[in-house]
């Protein structure tokens, strides 16, 4: 990956002329963005939806990060245009409403299996209460998992992000939250909320959500840490985000700030 000041030249050419060769060679320069937040996402190709398909996203919120970023704010270019490629990703499958209604109806059951232990033990459950409460065996409740981890179409990003409205364009810029002590009072509560609800998560699932947020591990990655598959990871994760989303919900209003 080529870092922005390599490519300064470039920027302020494309800034100052608008350049088709110069837009076409910053896309291809920056192409291995598309391909990482793909990756990031772990996302199985399902039905229509193939990684091809995901890849063309992909490019398309990159396309559209190049024609947007200003190089002048002094934001790496690599940090602005992530975010935007991983959405336009997301918004074309939810568009697509691509996951079955069945992957759905069991996503919501084990939220809400999660949630209702959660609350009556104060404890995250074992794998044999949530399938005592599911009232399916231990092979049915991982078949469940694998599922939904299959599908899940949700992250930590999602969880902390603050929601737009129809039509509100994201913003270009950071705010000022950096300068705000009021701003930054409410990130920091904020951060202490989202860190007392992953270290509630059992240790496995903590694990994976800590090394692949905070640490930047890919899902193979992290199967060779925990001696598992990549598929089962994925199945890690996808409990842990299950268990998350109750939980903060709660304090929606201080984790929106984690975003600005």
């Amino acid at each position: 990956m080529h870092p922005t000041t390599d490519l300064q030249p470039l920027w302020a050419k494309y800034a100052r002329t608008g350049c088709p060769h110069t837009r076409e060679t910053l896309i291809c320069r920056y192409a291995p963005l598309a391909r990482r937040a793909v990756d990031r996402l772990h996302i199985a190709p399902w039905g229509c939806v193939s990684r091809e398909d995901l890849l063309s996203h992909a490019v398309v919120g990159l396309i559209d990060a190049i024609d947007r970023y200003d190089p002048q704010l002094g934001v790496p270019f690599e940090g602005y245009a992530l975010p935007r490629i991983r959405g336009a990703v997301l918004d074309a499958l939810r568009r697509l409403d691509w996951a079955p209604r069945s992957l759905r109806a069991g996503e919501s059951r084990l939220k809400r299996a999660y949630e209702h232990l959660e609350g009556a033990l104060g404890r995250a459950p074992t794998d044999d209460e949530v399938a005592a409460e599911l009232n399916v065996s231990l092979s049915e409740l991982d078949r469940l998992e694998a599922q939904v981890a299959r599908g899940l179409v949700v992250s930590l990003d999602d969880l902390v992000s603050r929601p737009r409205a129809p039509g509100e364009a994201e913003p270009d810029v950071p705010d000022t939250a950096d300068t705000d002590p009021y701003c930054n009072q409410e990130r920091a509560e904020a951060m202490q909320h989202l860190v007392q609800a992953i270290q509630a998560l059992p240790e496995r699932e903590k694990l994976v959500v800590s090394l692949y947020y905070f640490r930047g591990l890919t899902l193979k990655e992290l199967g060779q840490v925990l001696s598992v598959s990549e598929q089962r990871v994925s199945q890690l994760h996808a409990r842990a985000m299950l268990r998350l989303s109750h939980k903060l919900i709660r304090h929606t209003d201080l984790l929106h700030s984690l975003a600005a």
